[in-house]
């Protein structure tokens, strides 16, 4: 397993025109036998997509939770600036997530073992590391 972020987009399977950036993603190690085309990767090869929110935030906490549910990724985490929340989305379906988990200031956000490590995510601070820098 290996960690990445921005550079390197997800295919989506509305279209091969149809990709996001994510901000931060955890890969298989082998990712790089999952290009696809035009620098895009095979979905599949995605373990966990985490978004920071930014000024249109609807599309991280709507748009964004279908597009990635449609391409299967198993787990969706969404640092939320405005409200100062995680949010972790965990077994897709097709319109959607399953299970949808949210965390607020003072609590831990545990992540699915099937990232490759034990790891929960201190809110306070992944929020204050998702702010805008002044």
């Amino acid at each position: 397993m290996s960690a990445s972020a921005v550079e390197h987009p997800c295919d989506l399977p509305s279209g091969p025109a149809d990709y996001v950036i994510p901000d931060l993603a955890i890969v298989d190690a082998g990712f790089d036998e999952h290009l696809i085309e035009n620098n895009c990767y095979d979905p599949a090869c995605f373990r966990l997509v985490l978004e920071v929110t930014s000024g249109n935030y609807q599309t991280d906490l709507r748009h964004k939770v279908t597009a990635y549910a449609q391409a299967k990724i198993p787990v969706y985490v969404i640092v939320d600036r405005k409200h100062g929340r995680v949010h972790v989305l965990t077994e897709p379906l097709p319109a959607g997530y399953d299970r949808h988990e949210v965390y607020a200031p003072g609590q831990q956000a545990p992540l699915p073992a099937s990232i490759g490590a034990e790891v929960a995510l201190d809110v306070d601070e992944i929020v204050r590391a998702g702010s805008p820098k002044r």
